[in-house]
């Protein structure tokens, strides 16, 4: 809502419709839903109360814009206030700049305020401080936020004399000194075809694997592994190293090769630019490697892994270690942009990962360092004082020092789930569970016909001689079969049953049933039996 008054001053307050109302709404309803867990089960984690609190606070502070009578934005002839402000009206003798800051699509109104202004104290935001102070626009609904940042624009130019044209200026330079960046960067690295290579080499593996059969959405484990996943049973016990590298060009599914291509055209064309082709390669496949040899510790003990996003977060972590260690021949505009939208990525990204399951945050944070490292020690195209020397030699050490981490790891790593059994033992299973199913089914059925006297004994034995027997006795072929290429306890349950059935069919056909020993043998194979089902039952 926007109300102009007769001074001239515009006056911006908070809309329902604004960008904080859902937020708001959801923080509220998720800190009710935890407050009333945690006072209806005795089993709720004592933290639960915690988040409750903590999601009901932040709930009542995005709601304070929508009931308080102050403005989100008020500017005029005398100056600009709001409710990041707490009220202040700073006067456009104190704002050296202002403009406007998008994070994460947050948009801020950022003032610039000279040193040793009276108001600096307090208008101290609660977290940071220094001379900017910021008015959130999120409250605001769309249209409105458009207009309060051109309103605060116009004011500052028309009311704030020489401060104004000295940040008009600067910005100018700035705008300059950007381009120029960004020139001899497209100069020094007319083509970006090392991250065109990689691209297109996961692209192409997912098309193959879509040749193969697999799913595009979401593949199967199993065919994951075929195809080269990562698993700490499969590099450590069985040698195959070749997995750390083919794990990280396979997707499980198109969203996922999706996100990871897009994150790393965003980040890799600077990199690429940066760092050069053939850097940009090594830091690639570096990140690649580290990443899946930490994973081999945590995700890859029980799961398999895939993925470029180790890749990925290598690259970004040698993006924000190239920024921090140039940031003196960096243009302020480059320097803030990329450490803003690159550096929240980052930790965005991997708190997700912490707090969510399926996500393999270990090849993140190894991708990350190495990375980091790397980027920390190669010469960038962007130094054009340093000697080709010096760039063999930090091409050198960043070999060495990601050699000697991977080597590390993998030397360190233990064995977990072994997914060659196991998938081998489910394909197994696929094959020979419905057909016993099947024929267990069946036998039971007659037998239960017999019960209820729809079936005479002797019919019974007519029908296990002709029908039940035979088809159990395909079953042990099949079973023995497959126990000579598969060492599984759920096809040895699987024996135990098919043998108990078929032994006690033969004694109902032979007519031995009767005898005590017979009665105590039918007996043995009942529990034995039992305890196999219950092994089949607990089993994924």
């Amino acid at each position: 809502m926007v109300e102009r008054r007769p001074d001239g001053s515009e006056v911006f307050r908070a809309s329902w419709r604004g960008g904080t109302t859902w937020l708001a709404g959801t923080c509220l309803v998720l800190a009710l839903l935890m407050a009333t867990w945690a006072t209806a089960s005795d089993d709720a984690p004592a933290a639960l109360w915690g988040f409750a609190v903590f999601f009901g606070a932040l709930g009542l502070v995005l709601f304070r814009p929508l009931v308080s009578r102050l403005p989100v934005v008020q500017v005029g002839p005398q100056g600009v206030s709001g409710q990041l402000l707490r009220g202040h009206t700073v006067p456009w003798s104190d704002i050296t700049d202002v403009g406007l800051q998008v994070v994460q699509g947050r948009e801020v109104i950022t003032l610039r305020l000279r040193a040793g202004s009276p108001l600096l104290a307090p208008t101290k935001p609660l977290i940071g401080g220094g001379l900017v102070r910021g008015l959130s626009l999120d409250p605001l609904r769309r249209d409105d936020r458009a207009r309060a940042t051109l309103a605060v624009m116009q004011a500052f130019r028309r009311h704030a004399g020489a401060q104004a044209q000295l940040a008009e200026q600067a910005a100018w330079q700035e705008t300059l000194d950007h381009e120029a960046f960004d020139q001899r960067l497209r100069e020094t690295t007319p083509s970006l075809w090392a991250l065109h290579a990689v691209m297109a080499l996961n692209v192409g593996v997912w098309l193959a694997n879509l040749t193969d059969g697999l799913d595009p959405l979401r593949p199967a484990t199993a065919d994951l592994f075929r195809w080269g996943a990562s698993s700490a049973t499969a590099v450590v016990r069985d040698g195959e190293l070749w997995r750390l590298l083919t794990a990280t060009v396979l997707h499980g599914g198109l969203v996922h090769l999706a996100l990871n291509m897009y994150a790393l055209w965003i980040g890799g064309t600077q990199v690429a630019r940066w760092f050069g082709n053939g850097q940009f390669l090594l830091i690639y496949w570096g990140s690649a490697l580290a990443g899946a040899s930490l994973s081999l510790h945590f995700a890859a003990q029980q799961a398999v892994s895939v993925g470029a996003s180790g890749a990925v977060f290598g690259v970004l972590g040698a993006l924000l270690a190239g920024v921090l260690q140039h940031r003196e021949r960096i243009p302020k505009a480059v320097l803030t942009q990329l450490l803003t939208s690159q550096g929240l990525f980052v930790l965005f990204s991997l708190g997700q990962g912490f707090t969510r399951d399926g996500i393999d945050n270990a090849a993140h944070v190894g991708g990350l360092l190495a990375g980091a490292t790397m980027g920390w020690l190669l010469v960038e195209r962007v130094d054009p004082q340093a000697s080709p020397a010096a760039r063999r030699r930090g091409q050198g050490m960043s070999v060495a020092v990601v050699a000697l981490a991977v080597s590390g790891l993998v030397w360190a790593a233990q064995p977990g789930v072994d997914h060659r059994q196991l998938f081998a033992e489910q394909g197994v299973l696929r094959q020979v569970l419905p057909a016993y199913q099947s024929a267990e089914q069946a036998l039971l059925a007659d037998i239960q016909a017999h019960r209820t006297g729809d079936m005479t004994r002797a019919q019974l034995v007519d029908t296990l001689r002709r029908i039940h027997m035979p088809a159990y006795q395909d079953l042990g072929e099949q079973l023995a079969r497959a126990s000579d290429t598969v060492s599984s306890d759920r096809l040895a349950s699987l024996s135990v049953l098919q043998s108990g059935w078929l032994e006690i069919m033969v004694m109902e056909v032979n007519g031995v049933t009767d005898t005590v020993r017979a009665e105590a043998r039918a007996g043995e194979l009942l529990q034995a039996m039992q305890r196999a089902r219950e092994r089949l039952q607990a089993r994924p």
